[in-house]
């Protein structure tokens, strides 16, 4: 009996599969810095999780986004519930996300009251991306926040981060990304890259990683053979539409298609048009686990479907369920029938994860509706798109080809020069006392994903006196969802109040204020306060108001105003940089990532101030 076999059945009831083995093997025994390739479903999670458990290592699981947190949450606590109870010994969970921080302890076989301070005093860490960097650099607990980098770097107990859904970061936040594996790597920290569908262009930014690849060859083989899928296949169904059009048809498909003994997802684009679906299928009172899951429902109430949802597979239930992408990252659903709206080629093979995911469904099927991504939400050229649509339609009323979908997926990875020199500075500041970065550090200021700021909306902020501080049905977007380009627009709502969220001193809690003066977002924290009829538990946040006027671009500067009573605030932060805008001379271009044995120069003085004063 191999030594992983023996610890799996300690702690799990099922046999380690070939993956699971090989990366027991090369966690415990060596010192991994790996990038692991292998199929949504096939066990990634247990495959750090276990032999962290037996070498007793500090586990980072740093993943994409919160919904995707929510699924790893239930399955860590078994494992760890099991654990203290096998070992007789206390094990700890860290949860720590932007809604969430807390502690919880298992002691014999029982959870023990939660703690909200933890300090990553934790076996295992379940964070977001997003909150991770913003820790890696020393944020977070004031007078405390150093130990956050500390037990990153200097543990006692040897961690390992792993990072899984990789694939899932683009633009600023892959530039983030690859940055911070390198940073751990330039350092001998242990770590594990995790993906299904990363494309080989995103690879090749790893080339230091030993990469270990079950989505191809004899190592798929030996997965497939071990995991003995009755039915790994999935049909799909191509149903052409323009773009008006794909609401109904999607509609119409659903209401002659549903079956109470099937599992269905529908996933659509935007919130907008997901929402009258589901209350179309609500009214017609096809059952009782009909469900909506978008970005804009409260934390609560997107935690309580998903519990719902997991529940319901358990007990091998059915449901409907309307989302838009916010559930189709790593999310660990299984479907019988995925209706999706037309999106782009990554985004589809992540959907149709969801779809048979295990392998044992003889009838599972994808229905894809429409004739061309919406051009907001557009990642590929219009000749990409082209062959897209053809291999789809080559594809329709046979198997869903994953291999011929990721083909297609052919856009490098883009850098923002000004994510890098960010990071950079504020890493020089951090671990290396450069003191000249200090005043950005002081700022607070870590752009995680995209450099244009979000806004929060709540239904009531709360008063300056009231013991209560947390503002109600508290969502955020992105600012310019809730920006008009003039003040005719029909959605223009000038009379809601803009307050802004600050740190008091004095009495060390935060408090609100009306927002008062103008200038850079990114040191404001900003929130609407909208009526209560624009927000529902069921729905959420369905029509956004418009506060703000869009106003001109100033170089990297997107302006815009928030008009009151007696005058207009002005306000800016920095617009993305697209591929096709993007021109910076030569001698200032980053370019491609640096190999890491080269350093690039050091930037001047004078250099670094441009830099800050873009902020």
């Amino acid at each position: 009996m191999s030594r992983a076999l023996d610890e799996y059945q300690r702690i799990t009831p099922f046999k380690p599969n070939p993956m699971q083995e090989e990366l027991f093997n090369l966690i415990t025994e060596k010192n991994p810095a790996l990038l692991l390739k292998s199929p949504t479903g096939s066990g990634k999670t247990e495959a750090v999780l276990i032999p962290s458990f037996i070498e007793e290592r500090r586990l980072f699981l740093i993943f994409p986004s919160r919904s995707l947190v929510e699924d790893q949450i239930g399955r860590c606590e078994k494992y760890l519930c099991k654990m203290s109870k096998a070992l007789s010994k206390p094990y700890s969970l860290v949860i720590d996300t932007g809604g969430q921080s807390s502690r919880i302890v298992f002691d014999n076989g029982e959870r023990k009251p939660d703690g909200s301070r933890h300090l990553y005093d934790g076996n295992v860490i379940i964070t977001t991306f997003d909150k991770f960097l913003y820790r890696f650099f020393g944020f977070g607990e004031p007078n405390k926040s150093y130990i956050f980098p500390f037990r990153i770097h200097h543990s006692r107990t040897r961690n390992l981060f792993c990072f899984d859904e990789s694939h899932s970061y683009d633009k600023v936040a892959f530039t983030n990304f690859v940055r911070l594996i390198k940073s751990l790597y330039k350092v001998n920290l242990d770590l594990v890259v995790m993906t299904a569908t990363m494309p080989e262009a995103y690879q090749e930014e790893l080339t230091f990683l030993d990469s270990v690849d079950y989505t191809q060859g004899e190592r798929l083989k030996s997965l497939n053979e071990f995991l003995k899928y009755s039915s790994p296949s999935k049909h799909i169904e191509f149903i052409h539409a323009g773009l008006k059009d794909v609401r109904d048809e999607i509609c119409a498909y659903v209401s002659s298609r549903y079956e109470l003994n099937k599992r269905i997802i529908v996933t659509v684009e935007t919130v907008k048009d997901v929402v009258p679906i589901y209350q179309f299928m609500k009214e017609r009172k096809v059952g009782e686990n009909v469900f909506l899951y978008h970005g804009r429902l409260s934390d609560g109430q997107r935690r309580k479907v998903y519990q719902k949802l997991k529940q319901i597979e358990e007990e091998n239930g059915s449901y409907l369920l309307f989302t838009t992408s916010a559930i189709e990252v790593g999310c660990d659903l299984n479907a019988h029938l995925l209706v999706t709206e037309l999106c782009n080629p990554d985004q589809l093979i992540q959907r149709a994860g969801r779809c048979n995911r295990k392998g044992q469904m003889e009838d599972a099927k994808i229905v894809v509706v429409g004739s061309k991504i919406r051009h907001f939400l557009c990642t590929v050229p219009e000749e990409t798109e082209v062959s897209y649509l053809a291999t789809l339609q080559a594809q329709n009323g046979g198997d869903f080809k994953t291999n011929e979908i990721i083909e297609l997926i052919q856009h490098r990875p883009h850098h923002d020069y000004r994510a890098e020199m960010l990071f950079d500075m504020l890493y020089e500041y951090v671990y290396g006392a450069r003191l000249e970065n200090k005043p950005l550090h002081d700022r607070g200021l870590v752009i995680t994903r995209s450099f244009e700021p979000s806004i929060t909306l709540t239904t009531k902020v709360p008063e300056s006196e009231s013991p209560e501080r947390f503002p109600e049905n508290a969502v955020s977007v992105p600012i310019r969802q809730c920006m008009a380009f003039s003040r005719d627009d029909k959605d223009f709502a000038p009379n809601l109040v803009v307050y802004q969220r600050y740190f008091n001193d004095y009495h060390e809690e935060f408090r609100f204020r009306h927002l008062e003066r103008g200038g850079c977002v990114y040191f404001k924290d900003l929130f609407i306060e909208v009526p209560e009829d624009l927000f529902s538990e069921e729905c959420g946040y369905v029509h956004l108001p418009k506060v703000f006027e869009r106003r001109n671009l100033s170089g990297y500067q997107q302006r815009f105003v928030y008009p009151t009573e007696d005058r207009e605030i002005w306000l800016h932060y920095l617009r993305d940089l697209e591929e096709d805008e993007v021109q910076v001379e030569e001698s200032t271009s980053v370019g491609n990532s640096p190999k890491l044995e080269m350093e690039s120069e050091s930037l001047s003085s004078n250099e670094k101030d441009k830099q800050l004063n873009l902020f």
